[in-house]
């Protein structure tokens, strides 16, 4: 009997503890488990990113920086210029003037207000920028990472450190082709874009997970921040909707209420950019030069070929992130130096095979993106690799070509945002798909290697960036084919010749930036910036017969550009000094053709006494101060030296004409009264010549000793 009450006693309390049981799980769904927040993931990411950049503290300005910073007026006034930033294109305060230089304008004015106060309040400090830089990227990563966290839920919490949220974000910031992006001051809009960008893809999963209404409406505020600091992350009005239909339960109507502050945003940005830029903001309709237009001498089916050429190189750079460069105007990666100037076109056709397998493979990308879509639309199981191609083919696709001229042939810089679809798959492969297939051991051996290996690469990388000379140098062979960094790296070497203490192999850096020059020219015979260098280069040499020839050319293409101007004055008048007087005529020929009122009587009166004091010609100097008098009446100078002339050739009556006109327009000019005393003397009015002749040492004692 005992027994049998035991047995009825211990059932009853197995039924009680089973229902307890259910009580708890049920207590369990109602209110999720709250489990502190693991820092180790954060701080590991964010120290992450800052070790990865920061030898580039000390770096200092470097290609572009001048555009937007160094040479920007705007930036330059500071917290004034902020007003001028945020209604005109971002090149404008370079320019001086609206240039349509690319398809659709730049309307970035949130990354250039940030300069501009960094220059209000540090000046020109390229460090502070620099380190503003590398703790945006450590902030980055850290963003990224709980994004991710977000979306792939349900991830280890004692091996943080090999979950795919960790994996991929450090992966996607140690990824090399990101170097332009972290060391290049200017590249802060790519940065702040992304900043943004995932603000605001956190704030629709928090949106999405805990209804937080507050979340929701700064998904708006962040995205429109986002676009306002660079127009590209418009692709995550697709990326994010494509990570809800993969990874998220959502219910249609809550997902479009989901991405309607962001939407609105976007509305938002383009009126502005509209209203600021005007019918230019959408035109695709920009000035015809190779640089900002490259497939402007290319056959359809050469655009095609080559673009598809260096979307395939695209993919190389993500699986093998070697060799880099920041330089791919023309035409680079299509041709070397040698054959370009062995005729190659510049361009690759259809013929090329590399252009029809990358053609394969982004077919490939698509098609196999969409099936995988299509299979989660029809409920099957999120695939990861799908994933991973449409977030990189949507990203990718604003700097393709496909649908427009972006200005560039490639740039490593691109691949930025669309470089996390590729770290996402690569991460999958690595933290899920090897562990069924060979175990983790093997995955975090791979990815251990990689990302060492990633990592070496991005901190050398760096060093190409710390200043213009040292990229130009690690670079310019491996653009071999690139007009730019030949010229670049020419530019760079005579700025090297004109330090002191290079005078002694001044010479010999000069003939080898010459050389850099003259083969810019060859690959692109219309090329301006290279005329100028050589014109800067020759003079550099005194070999002032070459300058001026380079400086005409220059002149040829950019009549109205005022420092070509002054420098082939500079250049005349230096010949002059020199003793090569005909280089110095045809300098100042040149100028008479483009220069008007003023400036053309000051050309007119140089070529006067050049003829009439180093070449005693006084034939041809009376003939040009006849011009210059014509061009400035009002000239005192002109007036003086045509009385000379006048009395070397026994024109006393006309010396003494223009001498008084001289002295009329210019009272204080010791040397026109010495003249005037001397012409006086000569005509027998002794008298009134002593009498000039001492009002002249009045005015300068010294006159008489130039006499």
């Amino acid at each position: 009997m005992a027994r049998r009450e035991k047995k009825v006693y211990q059932k009853k309390t197995e039924q009680v503890e089973t229902a307890q049981e259910a009580q708890d799980e049920e207590t369990l769904e109602r209110e999720p488990l709250k489990v502190a927040f693991n820092w180790n993931p954060v701080l590991t990411i964010l120290m992450f990113g800052i070790l990865l950049y920061s030898n580039t503290y000390d770096f200092g300005y470097t290609l572009d920086d001048k555009l937007y910073i160094t040479a920007n007026d705007y930036t330059k006034k500071g917290v004034e210029g902020i007003k001028e930033i945020w209604t005109n294109d971002m090149m404008t305060g370079f320019f001086g003037k609206k240039k349509n230089l690319v398809e659709g304008g730049r309307y970035r004015p949130l990354a250039l207000t940030t300069h501009a106060i960094e220059w209000e309040v540090f000046g020109q400090n390229a460090s502070v920028s620099h380190v503003i830089n590398i703790i945006l990227y450590g902030i980055m990563g850290v963003i990224l990472l709980l994004v991710l966290q977000m979306i792939f839920e349900n991830e280890s919490r004692d091996r943080w450190w090999w979950t795919l949220s960790f994996v991929t974000t450090a992966l996607f910031l140690a990824h090399p082709t990101h170097t332009e992006v972290g060391a290049n001051i200017k590249s802060r809009d790519e940065i702040m874009s992304l900043v943004f960008a995932l603000l605001a893809f956190y704030g629709v999963l928090k949106y999405l997970k805990e209804e937080s209404t507050i979340q929701l409406i700064l998904s708006g505020v962040w995205f429109w921040l986002s676009l306002a600091s660079k127009e590209s992350t418009v692709t995550f009005l697709g990326v994010i909707p494509l990570t809800m239909i993969f990874f998220q339960k959502v219910k249609l109507s809550k997902g479009i209420g989901a991405m309607l502050p962001m939407i609105f945003a976007t509305g938002a940005y383009l009126a502005l950019r509209i209203s600021v830029l005007g019918d230019d903001g959408g035109s695709l309709e920009v000035a015809k030069e190779l640089m900002n237009k490259p497939y402007l001498n290319a056959t359809d089916g050469e655009r095609l070929a080559s673009i598809f050429f260096t979307m395939g190189l695209y993919l190389k750079l993500l699986v093998w992130p070697h060799p880099l460069t920041h330089d791919y105007y023309p035409f680079h990666p299509f041709a070397t130096y040698d054959e370009l100037v062995g005729g190659a076109s510049g361009y690759v056709s259809w013929s090329e095979p590399f252009s029809f397998i990358s053609l394969l493979l982004y077919f490939a990308l698509l098609v196999f993106g969409l099936v995988t879509l299509f299979k989660r639309l029809s409920g099957g199981k999120p695939n990861y690799l799908g994933y991973g191609a449409l977030f990189y083919l949507g990203t990718f696709i604003l700097f393709s070509n496909l649908f427009f001229d972006i200005g560039a042939f490639m740039n490593e810089r691109f691949l930025f945002i669309p470089s996390l679809g590729f770290t996402i798959a690569l991460a999958w492969l690595l933290v899920e798909k090897l562990r069924y297939k060979k175990g983790v051991n093997a995955g975090i051996i791979i990815a251990a290697v990689l990302l060492l290996g990633y990592t070496f690469k991005t901190i050398d990388r760096n060093g190409a960036w710390r200043n213009d000379y040292s990229l130009a140098t690690s670079d310019v062979n491996v653009s071999d084919g690139s007009a730019k960094i030949k010229m670049t790296m020419g530019s760079e070497l005579l700025d090297d010749a004109k330090k002191p203490e290079n005078k002694a192999k001044k010479h010999f850096i000069l003939k080898e930036a010459k050389q850099y020059e003259l083969q810019s020219l060859k690959v692109y015979p219309g090329y301006f910036p290279p005329l100028d260098i050589l014109g800067n280069i020759y003079f550099e040499m005194d070999n002032f017969d070459y300058s001026v020839q380079y400086f005409t050319r220059a002149l040829q293409m950019k009549p109205y550009d005022p420092r070509i101007r002054n420098n082939m004055e500079a250049v005349a008048t230096q010949a002059v000094k020199k003793k090569q007087f005909e280089a110095a005529i045809k300098g100042y020929s040149v100028l008479t053709k483009v220069l008007k009122g003023k400036d053309r009587a000051r050309i007119y009166s140089a070529l006067g006494e050049l003829y009439g004091k180093e070449l005693g010609d006084l034939e041809n100097s009376m003939k040009n101060l006849q011009l210059a008098k014509q061009s400035n009446p009002t000239d005192a100078s002109v007036y003086q030296k045509l009385g000379i002339v006048f009395a070397m050739t026994q024109q006393r009556d006309s010396a003494l004409v223009s001498f008084n006109r001289s002295y009329e327009l210019d009272p204080k000019n010791a040397r026109v009264l010495l003249n005037l005393g001397i012409l006086y003397q000569q005509m027998g009015d002794i008298q009134q010549g002593n009498e000039y002749i001492r009002q002249a040492q009045l005015l300068d004692p010294e006159v008489m000793k130039n006499r």
